[in-house]
């Protein structure tokens, strides 16, 4: 009698153990798809950063470029003016 409630103990921590083992199982395959997921995100950002920069450096060329001709107008319309 004694030997069948240990080996009903036995079998009972031994479902517990496997039952951990697939819980821990199934958290690193959650982890790995979680870091995987992380990774393609920030190679996207790098992406999308490195578009937004090359944009921002070409606004900033035509904004100077365009400063550049206002100032050359309007010191043309004072010569003007001045005549």
């Amino acid at each position: 009698m004694e030997f069948n409630v240990v080996k009903l103990e036995l079998e009972y921590v031994r479902h517990c153990v496997y039952k951990t083992e697939d819980h821990l199982v199934s958290l690193e395959k959650h982890r790995l798809e979680l870091e995987s997921a992380i990774k393609d995100r920030l190679e996207l950002i790098a992406g999308q950063r490195h578009r937004l920069t090359t944009l921002r450096r070409n606004v900033e060329s035509e904004r100077m470029r365009l400063s550049m001709e206002l100032k050359d107008r309007l010191g043309q319309l004072d010569r003007l003016r001045t005549r």
